[in-house]
């Protein structure tokens, strides 16, 4: 009976040495795809901050012709008038 008894003590110790091994290889692999997406991440937000700039110069050029095009619609309101 002792002797059956340790020897399912063995067992279950085994099986919890296995689970343990899982896990411990489990959470290492869930690390390196935490690392992964982490850098993705950085990725996405590099390309996000460079498209608003990119955004922010178009507008930038967009207001400037708007301007210049204003000014245009003065001048030849002006020639019109004269003649």
């Amino acid at each position: 009976m002792l002797d059956e008894s340790i020897e399912l003590l063995g067992k279950r110790v085994q099986q919890a040495i296995g689970l343990i091994d899982k896990l411990r290889d489990e959470n290492i692999s869930l690390k390196e795809h935490i690392a992964k997406l982490e850098d993705e991440i950085f990725g996405l937000k590099e390309e996000a901050k460079n498209l608003k700039d990119e955004r922010e110069q178009i507008k930038g050029k967009i207001d400037a012709a708007t301007s210049v095009l204003s000014e245009l619609d003065i001048e030849e309101d002006k020639s019109e008038k004269k003649d």
